[in-house]
């Protein structure tokens, strides 16, 4: 299914395009998540664990446009990706019907509307999807911006698991939430 590409201004009053993400964005893509993740305190991934090539990233993006399932939206700020959000969709025939949500974008573009904007985009976009009825999503319990972004979008909480990250002898907590589509 497709999505229809669009133009947000930010609070920044800088202007983003969103659009669904192409193979050859993979190299871009891939550059993005290299600068957010080692600076995000709640993407649960270390920095020496990015170690997809450019090829693997091509492949990665291609699974989206493959799945009708699942979509994968780039941001750009003057040609330039500064952050993604994907849904993805179930491969497992009994669980095709849900998704799950990862999402993050430069440091630079946090807290002035594109996070909402992205996530708004997949909301709307899972809703008019005949196959998808649930996605979801998990957050660190200790994430406030990100706990209140997803009350704000309507998804409800279904639990936490404790401890279920260890970075640097500290424990985070996992909070799971959904929404029905």
């Amino acid at each position: 299914m497709k999505f229809e590409p669009k133009q947000i201004t930010l609070k920044n009053a800088k202007t983003v395009f969103i659009r669904q993400a192409k193979v050859s964005d993979a190299e871009d893509l891939l550059n993005c998540v290299k600068i957010y993740i080692p600076t995000s305190k709640y993407i649960p991934k270390l920095e020496n664990e990015i170690k997809l090539t450019v090829d693997q990233e091509k492949d990665w993006i291609n699974s989206f446009i493959i799945n009708d399932n699942s979509l994968l939206l780039v941001a750009e700020y003057e040609g330039k990706i500064i952050g993604n959000i994907d849904l993805t969709g179930s491969r497992r025939k009994i669980m095709e019907h849900t998704a799950v949500i990862g999402m993050g974008m430069l440091q630079e573009w946090q807290h002035i509307g594109l996070g909402t904007a992205l996530l708004s985009m997949v909301i709307e976009w899972a809703k008019s999807n005949p196959i998808l009825e649930l996605i979801w999503l998990q957050v660190y319990t200790e994430n406030e911006s990100g706990l209140n972004l997803y009350r704000k979008m309507g998804f409800t909480e279904n639990g936490i698991i404790k401890n279920f990250f260890k970075q640097n002898n500290r424990y985070f907590h996992i909070l799971t939430m959904s929404l029905t589509v």
